[in-house]
């Protein structure tokens, strides 16, 4: 990653505030914000996220564009941050994206640099949840920690020292796809038995499935109609907050699939703290405290460890976005 490089057209005696862009490109949309060198965010809006490597290009660089516009009169942008899903390395390139069409190997940096004339950072989306944390959420004054993000899919960062923790390549964090069951179910990265086949929206769907399989669900299955290919896991988490006891049963076999992939990440970074994000942290109240009662249990030598915090993210929607932005704002100098 490059340090200290000034934006093309850079211009320090404005006498306009210093300020960064975020943006945050998820499957369906591209979240973008601009934060100032106190880390306020200036403006912030959406846009949705086109198909294929020179698309997204494009639409980066006009939601840059108009973020630049909106904000020029008052503030002088020194750098745009990029957070998105996938194996991202430290040159800027996305290596590997599952959920986005057409952008394996997408020279994300280099392709965007010359488009909006401005130093560009990318990131991990999850090291940029991460990041967002760090800055204005309950990681704040924390040394070690793990980011889970448990959405469709899931997502993870490691923080060490305060800092996240990238690897030789960049492509550190990766803890959805942790080989938790070889003889497990298909993952969209091609191998079986991954952490986030149990432990995600997806593996819950399919922790549900299988329990109605077995005669469990009734209810649920009830309403699909007995389709199970219909059967999504918020059908189970709005029956398990409905008080449906065979709801409950999964959830429980969710939360210790959880922890089996926490107790993993635990005994490999030692953290204080374990963050948990994504989509499904809005149900943490259904399943979050049988995962701490589970994660003493798989966590090798737990009682001989300081107790370690489950506590749900707080930066909420934009945090992506947010981190991204905190990421440019370091290495620009904006933020010190």
């Amino acid at each position: 990653m490059r340090n200290s490089r000034e934006p093309n057209g850079s211009n320090s005696g404005s006498g306009k505030a210093p300020a960064v862009i975020g943006i945050d490109i998820g499957g369906t949309k591209m979240l973008g914000l601009v934060i100032d060198e106190t880390s306020r965010t200036v403006v912030q809006e959406k846009w949705p996220t086109p198909k294929g490597a020179p698309e997204i290009v494009n639409g980066l660089a006009g939601l840059t564009a108009d973020l630049v516009e909106r904000t020029g009169e008052t503030h002088e942008v020194r750098g745009v941050g990029v957070g998105i899903a996938g194996l991202v390395d430290s040159s800027g390139r996305l290596r590997r994206a599952p959920n986005l069409v057409d952008s394996d190997e997408f020279a994300v940096r280099d392709l965007l640099e010359p488009n909006v004339g401005l130093p560009v950072f990318v990131d991990n989306d999850a090291n940029c949840a991460a990041r967002a944390e760090l800055h204005v959420g309950v990681a704040q004054g924390v040394k070690h920690a793990v980011l889970i993000t448990l959405g469709t899919g899931i997502g993870g960062a490691l923080i060490a020292d305060g800092k996240i923790v990238r690897g030789a390549a960049g492509m550190a964090g990766e803890p959805g796809h942790m080989l938790v069951d070889p003889a497990g179910p298909q993952c969209v990265c091609g191998l079986k038995g991954c952490w986030e086949r149990y432990a995600s929206g997806a593996g819950l769907a399919y922790l549900g499935r299988r329990a109605a399989e077995q005669g469990d669900l009734s209810a649920v299955v009830e309403n699909l109609d007995g389709d199970l290919a219909r059967l999504h896991g918020e059908h189970v988490t709005r029956a398990g907050r409905l008080g449906d006891p065979q709801a409950a049963a999964v959830l429980d076999t969710f939360a210790w699939w959880v922890s089996v992939g926490m107790a993993n990440c635990a005994a490999m970074s030692d953290p204080e703290l374990i963050i948990v994000g994504g989509g499904l942290v809005r149900d943490w109240d259904l399943f979050g405290p049988r995962v701490g009662v589970y994660l003493n249990e798989v966590l090798v030598a737990a009682e001989h460890r300081p107790p370690i915090r489950c506590e749900p993210a707080v930066a909420g929607e934009a945090a992506g976005a947010l981190g991204a932005a905190f990421l440019a704002a370091t290495e620009t100098g904006v933020l010190r």
